[in-house]
């Protein structure tokens, strides 16, 4: 009497047998006396097209007036075009049909489509038996294991299925509609044959990209000029900006910014006050600045580091991150919306602390960690933010030799976002000197890394410019050494 297991691809099928000590491997699952593995190829299933309810819609100009035409129930039907998947899908649906079948197992991907994809095959294939949902948060042996032992009854997933359901007959409803209206009556001529695709995400994002192109064609550029110069006072010589005293942003005037000079007036008043008798009056001040540390990825969050670093694209990025998750088990579920943790992972995420330290690049971030005890706990391991998955972080699994190219650097930077997560802030020293003269501010800030704390972990390029020396006295004279108007636009 077995419980057949479905996964979504023939890879996580393979890891859910190894797990589960079947060895057995047939052309279209894997299979012991109890327990069968099989698995589908992504989306072996569609909604069928208006045409397939009523062959009249096979004319698009004709049945026009009938639209929107939105079924009393959609119905599937197989994807066409690929052989071997409907093969698979033949397969699958004798075994989850079976009089001996006890139970249905949704292993496919822990995320709404991986829900959408399992419930359209036990739907097409009229599932009577009891089904189980097993989530998977990372593709460990330890976490299959886990899944598989804690799985749940597949009702507890029925919002999940819902909310991909309405997902999908949402954009059926808008795409199929929607395209035949705009086919229709935006053709060019009756000669032109082809067809103009709409959709429920892609027309709005189509939108917002025309209205700001929109917006940058008709933009009116205003010249400006921004105002910089050399000081040097005793040993130390540094370059600063001119920036509006007691200046404040306006959101109706963006482009009125406080080093921004709009009006030739300002300009040349600020070249009467450098032309003036007497010296500028330089200024600097101290204070502590704290930067917190970062919380964990989320997909988003992810993307967007790899794109500011390395200048990868969203989809890059999704690629190495899906390849961490599902060939090599080194990080966890990658498309999360979540930056914390649960907060029953405490003791989970202590060991991955530890096993972290036995990568030498790593080893000196984990010992101090094991060490000093984990920071920010409460900000880290939130439940009530929690949804579906938590934030990306690393299994604990040693990488292996070869890991290298995309992979082996999204790696290392979810591992140190993970670990510099855990430590406590950075402290520095932000150093501000103003040279002013007849009310008119030249303004130069510098940061130096005085308690590393998580900058430790994520280095960040600092270092004063030369020539910044101590000042001879505060507040000092000093000279102006040259001066430069830039014209932008």
């Amino acid at each position: 009497m077995p419980t057949v297991i479905i996964a979504e691809k023939p890879s996580v099928a393979a890891d859910i047998a190894k797990v589960l000590g079947i060895k057995n491997k047939m052309e279209t699952h894997w299979q012991s006396d109890e327990i069968i593995v099989t698995w589908a190829v992504g989306h072996l299933l569609e909604l069928k097209t208006p045409e397939e309810y009523d062959e009249a819609f096979k004319n698009w100009r004709k049945t026009i007036d009938q639209l929107p035409f939105i079924p009393e129930k959609f119905l599937l039907k197989p994807i066409t075009g690929r052989g071997s998947n409907r093969k698979q899908l033949t397969a699958m649906k004798k075994m989850i049909s079976a009089k001996d079948c006890t139970e249905v197992v949704n292993a496919c991907d822990a995320a709404r489509e991986g829900e959408l994809i399992f419930r359209r095959i036990v739907e097409f294939a009229q599932v009577k038996a009891p089904m189980s949902r097993m989530w998977l948060q990372s593709m460990t042996d330890d976490a299959i294991q886990n899944a598989w032992d804690s799985r749940v009854s597949a009702d507890e997933y029925s919002p999940l299925r819902d909310a991909a359901v309405s997902r999908a007959e949402a954009d059926w409803i808008i795409g199929m509609n929607g395209s035949r209206v705009a086919s229709t009556f935006l053709r060019t001529s009756r000669k032109d044959k082809s067809s103009l695709s709409l959709g429920r995400v892609q027309t709005a994002t189509l939108a917002i990209i025309v209205d700001h192109e929109i917006e940058i064609l008709g933009h009116n550029p205003m010249p400006f000029w921004e105002l910089e110069a050399t000081f040097s006072a005793g040993d130390a010589t540094w370059s600063a900006r001119w920036e509006r005293a007691g200046h404040k942003d306006n959101s109706e005037q963006p482009e009125h910014k406080a080093h921004r000079i709009l009006e030739r007036s300002e300009k040349e008043m600020l070249e009467q006050v450098i032309a003036s008798d007497g010296a500028f009056e330089v200024k600097q001040t101290n204070r502590d600045a704290k930067e917190k540390p970062p919380l964990n990825f989320d997909l988003t969050t992810l993307q967007r580091e790899a794109n500011s670093t390395w200048s990868w694209a969203a989809r890059r990025t999704l690629g190495a991150a899906q390849e961490l998750y599902a060939t090599h088990k080194l990080t966890t579920y990658p498309r999360t919306d979540s930056r914390h943790l649960p907060e029953d992972m405490m003791e989970e995420v202590s060991k991955i602390v530890r096993q972290l330290g036995a990568q030498d690049s790593l080893h000196p971030h984990s010992k101090r960690l094991v060490d000093d005890g984990l920071e920010n706990v409460g900000r880290n391991f939130d439940n009530s933010k929690v949804s579906d998955h938590f934030a990306i972080i690393p299994t604990g699994k040693l990488p292996p030799g070869n890991l290298d190219g995309d992979a082996a650097r999204l790696y290392d930077l979810i591992c140190r976002q993970f670990l510099a997560s855990f430590h406590p802030e950075s402290v520095w020293d932000v150093q501000k000197r103003t040279a002013a003269k007849q009310g008119q501010n030249f303004i130069k800030e510098q940061r130096h890394l005085t308690t590393p704390g998580w900058r430790a972990v994520k280095p960040k390029k600092q270092s004063l410019p030369e020539g910044w020396n101590n000042l001879p006295s505060n507040p000092a004279d000093a000279v102006m050494d040259e001066h430069e108007f830039k014209e932008e636009k």
